[in-house]
């Protein structure tokens, strides 16, 4: 008798772990994994800087942006920060000495052609590919990221309203991703 109590409450627990774990599978989400980032003056969900957020290579990420600042605020995902921060420094300043002012910086080429350069990963948004946005006050977008590359990477805003002749970025409103192999 006792073996076929055992061998009853053995199926009976299979059973109950088979049964929990097919309910994971159906209640998991499905698609992207997906981070939602408010901006404020002059940070991602929050006054300063953004949280850190991990990925594994492959993984898609989708990316749900709220302006909620008082500004337009940009976003953009980079390697190289203290490159792409020192680079906009100097051609602002460059740009600055020729007599622009900060509108035409702001639309000037050789602003865009930084963001171009220093983007690690495009976005995409609205079926369109994207190196960077800019989202108005209030404006909502999703942005989907899909990371191949392990490394760290920088999600900025290189925005210049409000800090002008800095950038948002010079205010630390940056967050780091680490994107693991």
């Amino acid at each position: 008798m006792p073996r076929r109590s055992v061998l009853v409450g053995s199926i009976a627990a299979v059973v109950v772990v088979v049964a929990a774990v097919g309910a994971f599978f159906l209640l998991a989400p499905q698609g992207p994994r997906e981070v939602k980032l408010e901006m404020w003056e002059f940070g991602f969900n929050g006054p300063s800087g953004g949280p850190e957020i991990r990925a594994r290579v492959g993984e898609t990420v989708r990316f749900v942006l709220t302006n909620r600042g008082g500004t337009d605020h940009e976003f953009m995902i980079v390697k190289d920060l203290d490159g792409f921060r020192e680079a906009l420094r100097k051609t602002v300043n460059e740009l600055r000495e020729k007599g622009l002012d900060q509108e035409a910086i702001m639309e000037s080429e050789e602003v865009e052609m930084l963001h171009h350069k220093y983007s690690a990963i495009e976005l995409m948004v609205d079926g369109k590919m994207e190196h960077e946005l800019e989202l108005e006050p209030g404006e909502s977008v999703t942005v989907t990221v899909t990371f191949d590359r392990p490394g760290t990477y920088y999600y900025v805003c290189a925005e210049l309203t409000l800090t002008f002749p800095e950038s948002h970025l010079d205010r630390e409103m940056f967050g780091k991703i680490i994107v693991e192999g």
